[in-house]
C-alpha cells in the first residue's frame, strides 16, 4: 500500500495568490482567487490558500523550509510559531476515511486537493480557536476588574481592537476559507462529494465553527456592554466638568458683583 504525506501549516494571516505565484517560481497546476496549486517536483505539490495556509504533498522538509523562506519576499508577516498538522493519503483497493488517513482507489490531483482543502481549513480553524480563546481569557480579566473594583481600567481603544479582530475572524472563516461552501468538484463527481462530506465530518469543521461562533457572540456582547460602561463613565466625567465650569462662572460673577 503506497502512502503519501500531506503536511499543512498556518504560516501567515494572508497569502495573496498573484504575489505568491511571482515569488515561488514553481510550475502552476491551477490557480483561483482563493487558492493555487504548484508542482515543486514531479508529483510533489504545494497548495497555497489565501487565508494563510500551505499544504505540502510528498514534499521533503528541506523544500518546505525553502518555500516558506521564499514567501518572505512578499513582505508579509510570517508566523513565528506556526501551527502544523499532517494527514496520510493511502492508495488502497477500497475507499475509506479514517482519523489519521484516507484510503483511496483513485489518487488524483482532484482528490488530493479535496484532502488538502479540508486539512488547510482544519489548521486555520485551530489558529482562530486559539485566538478566540485568548480574547475570551482577556475578557475574564476585565470581568474580574468589574467584580473587584466596580470599574474598568483603560479606555475603549483596546475594546475596539477586539471588536475589529472579532469581525475579521468571521469574515475570513465565511468568505476567504469558504468553510460553509461545497467545492465545485463535489457537484461534478460522486466520489469527490463522498470524500468531501466524510472528511468534513472527520475534521469536525462545522462543529468547531459553531463553537467559535458561540465564543465570538460572547465576545461581541461583552464588548458592547463594556463600551457602554466606558461611555457612561466618560459622560459622567463630562457632566462633572460642566458642573464645575458653571460653578466657577458663578463664583466669578459673585466676586465681580460684590467685590469689584
Amino acid at each position: 500500500m503506497t502512502e503519501h504525506k500531506l503536511k499543512a501549516g498556518y504560516v501567515a494571516p494572508e497569502l495573496p495568490i498573484p504575489k505568491v505565484k511571482d515569488v515561488l517560481k514553481y510550475k502552476a497546476i491551477s490557480e483561483k482567487r482563493e487558492r493555487a496549486v504548484f508542482e515543486i517536483a514531479p508529483k510533489k505539490y504545494v497548495f497555497v490558500y489565501s487565508f494563510g495556509v500551505l499544504v505540502f504533498y510528498d514534499v521533503e522538509d528541506v523544500m518546505v523550509s525553502a518555500t516558506i523562506k521564499n514567501l518572505r519576499g512578499l513582505g508579509i508577516q510570517i508566523e513565528k510559531d506556526k501551527l502544523w498538522d499532517e494527514y496520510t493519503v493511502a492508495e488502497h483497493m477500497k475507499n475509506a476515511v479514517e482519523f489519521s488517513q484516507v484510503k483511496l482507489k483513485n489518487v488524483s490531483v482532484e482528490t488530493i486537493e479535496i484532502v488538502a482543502r479540508m486539512l488547510a481549513q482544519s489548521v486555520a480553524l485551530e489558529n482562530y480557536e486559539n485566538k478566540v480563546d485568548g480574547i475570551v481569557n482577556s475578557f475574564a480579566a476585565l470581568n474580574r476588574q468589574l467584580k473587584d473594583h466596580g470599574r474598568l481600567k483603560g479606555g475603549s481603544k483596546e475594546l475596539l481592537k477586539i471588536i475589529g479582530t472579532n469581525n475579521t475572524i468571521v469574515e475570513t472563516i465565511v468568505s476567504k476559507m469558504a468553510l460553509l461552501e461545497e467545492p465545485a468538484a463535489a457537484w461534478e463527481s460522486e466520489e469527490v462529494e463522498w470524500l468531501f462530506n466524510r472528511l468534513r465530518r472527520v475534521f469536525e469543521l462545522e462543529e468547531r465553527f459553531k463553537h467559535i461562533q458561540y465564543k465570538l457572540e460572547f465576545i461581541q456582547n461583552n464588548s458592547e456592554v463594556m463600551l457602554d460602561i466606558l461611555n457612561n463613565r466618560k459622560a459622567e466625567i463630562l457632566e462633572w466638568v460642566v458642573i464645575i465650569l458653571i460653578a466657577i462662572e458663578i463664583l466669578i460673577f459673585v466676586y465681580e458683583v460684590w467685590w469689584m
